[in-house]
């Protein structure tokens, strides 16, 4: 009795805590991409399939047993950091360089930027990491024929025009982002995953899926069954799979329940 309860708390304690070193961050990044290029991401989080084959082939490639709502909670924490960095290297005073992937902010430049956006200190000496395949799992775009992550591949191609040892003023220069999406357009090496990354076809079916996904939501409640009924309309669909959170699908969700839907259901 004694060791069935020490296994069960044993147990407990492995569920509760979950710890992610680079190791297996990039496990987990790697399987994300996998089931996003395979469509199973229809909106903003996996199908149930998707997830299970996430937690599936995680066990196998990391030796660890982590739950759903771990890999969930991982998910949030990644997009989380990928959406600061972005915001980061977004921003034109602080001069991002893709092609050196080093910043050409001043110290006044950077303290200016923290004072406001704290949680980017993080990234002061060093980069996102697996920035180009949160890109891709998180954006919807992959280089075709990717072998090098884009940045390297950028840099060594310009290594035969531009002298990586000149220092050319920087103020000029454009936002990344800007810059990244002119290059994709130009070099034809940027394709689209799939079309149900970027477009929904704002199904029931998708509905359903996100829906299910939502611990908020417990399947075979009145709210649950409510929502059922209103994905009979595109319109709610529509607004179901663009809201990004799942605190504010279920506020939407409670709001429609008691106040009645605007619109006719038929």
């Amino acid at each position: 009795m004694a060791s069935e309860q020490k296994n069960s708390g044993t147990s407990t304690l492995n569920l509760i805590k979950a710890t992610w070193t680079t190791d297996f961050h990039k496990i987990f990044v790697d399987l994300c991409l996998e089931q996003t290029l395979k469509a199973n991401r229809p909106g903003t989080h996996f199908t149930k399939a998707g997830w299970r084959n996430i937690e599936e082939s995680f066990h196998k490639k990391a030796g660890l047993r982590y739950d759903r709502r771990q890999l969930k909670n991982h998910w949030d924490a990644t997009k989380k950091q990928w959406k600061i960095w972005c915001k980061l290297i977004g921003t034109s005073s602080m001069k991002w360089d893709p092609n050196t992937e080093k910043f050409g902010a001043s110290e006044e430049d950077w303290a200016n930027y923290l004072q406001t956006n704290p949680e980017a200190a993080q990234f002061r000496f060093k980069e996102l990491l697996f920035s180009d395949k949160l890109d891709t799992i998180f954006d919807g775009k992959v280089v075709s024929g990717e072998t090098e992550p884009p940045t390297r591949r950028r840099r060594l191609s310009d290594d035969s025009t531009t002298s990586q040892h000149t220092k050319e003023p920087r103020g000029a220069r454009p936002d990344s982002r800007t810059e990244r999406l002119c290059e994709a357009v130009e070099s034809r090496s940027i394709v689209t995953v799939q079309s149900s990354l970027v477009k929904l076809n704002y199904s029931i079916g998708e509905c359903i899926d996100c829906l299910d996904e939502m611990e908020e939501v417990e399947q075979g409640s009145d709210l649950y069954l409510f929502a059922l009924d209103i994905f009979l309309k595109k319109e709610y669909r529509e607004i179901f799979l663009q809201l990004k959170k799942p605190s504010v699908r279920v506020a939407w969700l409670q709001r429609l329940q008691s106040v009645g839907p605007p619109l006719p259901l038929q």
